[in-house]
């Protein structure tokens, strides 16, 4: 482990001297064989209006009222019919309560949402 540590940093010592230019009695010349040149740098800044961003297009599925609705009547309607001794007006009234049990739980959902105002 020493022996790669040392390596190392003998490289890099040599790596860090060598950086393309000589120094003779304290005057620096380059050696490259290149003619400088004056690099011309622009800048330019180009402001780009954009479009106004849309308003994101709300679902247009179900409500959460109407699928309450839909699930409280359907519902309804089965514990009314189970309950009732007379089960088509059993399930007619317990689907009617049901769905508007359901459609006022999906409303205030939806309220909660931003659905609706």
């Amino acid at each position: 482990m020493k022996k790669i540590i040392m390596v190392f940093a003998v490289v890099s010592v040599f790596a860090s001297c060598r950086n393309g230019q000589e120094k003779t009695a304290g005057t620096e010349t380059t050696t490259t064989t290149e003619q400088q040149k004056p690099v011309v740098v622009k800048k330019e800044v180009h402001y780009v209006s954009t479009p106004a961003q849309p308003q994101p297009v709300e679902k247009k599925g179900m409500s959460k009222a109407a699928k309450g609705a839909i699930i409280g009547g359907v519902g309804g309607a089965l514990v009314g019919a189970a309950v009732s001794k007379k089960k088509g007006k059993g399930a007619v009234i317990g689907g009617v309560a049901g769905a508007g049990g359901g459609y006022i739980i999906g409303r205030s959902k939806d309220r909660k949402d931003g659905r609706v105002q």
